[in-house]
């Protein structure tokens, strides 16, 4: 019985250790960092890129490889209140209010295809917070 519990909790601690010092990338796992800003133009809401091939561009294609670490910078450039979500992901960022405040999303795309990103806050998909996630495979 003593070496039954003793397994036990020599198991759940190498479990915590390892889950605990787990990082998401790896050599075979690199990461993808994006990095998008808020603007806002009259009735109109966008994302703009930032940076490498989408800088300056509006609701940019975001092009991503499935099975990647994928890291989304979220800075807000206009002071109203924003997230980033990735609905066929169930993922939705910390809210950003105030100009200059960042949010970071970070995950791993498990299937291939063409998704969205956007912000519902306050009617803002509607006003035009959105643009594409397209994941290739490998």
């Amino acid at each position: 019985m003593k070496f039954k519990i003793a397994v036990v909790i020599v198991l759940s601690v190498i479990s915590t250790l390892t889950t605990v010092g787990a990082t998401p990338s790896s050599k075979d796992r690199p990461i993808t960092h994006i990095t998008l800003r808020t603007e806002s133009d009259g009735d109109h809401r966008h994302f703009v890129g930032v940076g490498g091939t989408i800088d300056g561009k509006v609701n940019p294609d975001l092009f991503v490889k499935a099975w990647d670490v994928v890291e989304i910078t979220l800075i807000n450039n206009d002071g109203l209140k924003h997230h980033i979500g990735l609905p066929d992901f169930f993922i939705t960022s910390h809210e950003v209010m105030e100009k200059g405040a960042k949010t970071v999303v970070t995950f791993v795309p498990f299937k291939s295809g063409g998704f969205t990103y956007n912000c519902i806050l306050d009617n803002h998909k509607e006003m035009g917070m959105k643009g594409g996630l397209i994941i290739r495979n490998r």
